[in-house]
């Protein structure tokens, strides 16, 4: 049996190379497109956004006191160092208990308030964010940031019961500091809790994080 010629194999492996990379990669979620986040947000969101992990550090050092002397430290604690699982859109939607922890800053150092109704679901194809209940509500989209994190770009409700207007978008232009926009990093927790993080909000904390238990 005659054995083919080195142009033979040579032609062979070509032919398999081609094939295998004719092979379309896995589809892309719904919704989306990872880094879009980027081109929706306005400049001040951005930097908020970019400066997240020294808004962490520092606003976990400073609340450390204030928090331990209240005796509820551990709250914030227990939301900011738990494990974080993949960004899985349907375990993320539904309804949720939620309540806000400020973290750090001039205003108290820190500060847990009650529990209030969140929900996350689908609009216009696209995972859509809503506080329902308290004095502070607020909406927004979700944006794909990375495999264990959502960006949320919100907005707060213009008099606290009334319709919520939509993000400024790359343009900004919302200066008041009650109504300007709230950037936030989304995540799913291990223990089935959900959390949203505020870096640098307008005022009163160095860190807001929004802590959300299935209702």
């Amino acid at each position: 049996m005659r054995l083919p010629s080195a142009a033979a194999f040579l032609f062979l492996f070509v032919t398999s190379a081609c094939a295998e990379s004719a092979v379309p990669a896995a589809s892309a979620p719904s919704g989306a497109a990872p880094q879009e986040w980027r081109a929706q947000a306005t400049a001040h969101d951005l930097d908020r956004l970019e400066r997240y992990e020294d808004a962490i550090t520092k606003g976990m050092m400073e609340s450390r006191v204030a928090g331990e002397e209240h005796g509820s430290y551990n709250a914030l604690e227990s939301i900011m160092e738990a494990t974080l699982v993949a960004a899985d859109a349907e375990k993320l939607k539904g309804d949720w208990n939620c309540r806000t922890i400020k973290a750090g800053g001039p205003f108290a150092g820190f500060v847990v308030y009650g529990w209030f109704r969140c929900e996350v679901r689908e609009r216009d194809g696209r995972l859509f964010f809503e506080k329902l209940t308290g004095s502070q509500r607020m909406s927004g989209f979700f944006y794909e940031r990375d495999e264990k994190s959502w960006v949320l770009l919100a907005t707060p409700n213009e008099d606290h019961s009334g319709p919520i207007r939509a993000y400024s978008g790359p343009e900004g232009g919302v200066t008041d500091p009650q109504m300007i926009d709230q950037p936030a990093i989304t995540s799913l927790l291990k223990d089935g809790r959900a959390r949203i993080v505020f870096p640098w909000p307008e005022l009163e904390s160095t860190f807001n994080v929004l802590e959300m238990k299935r209702r």
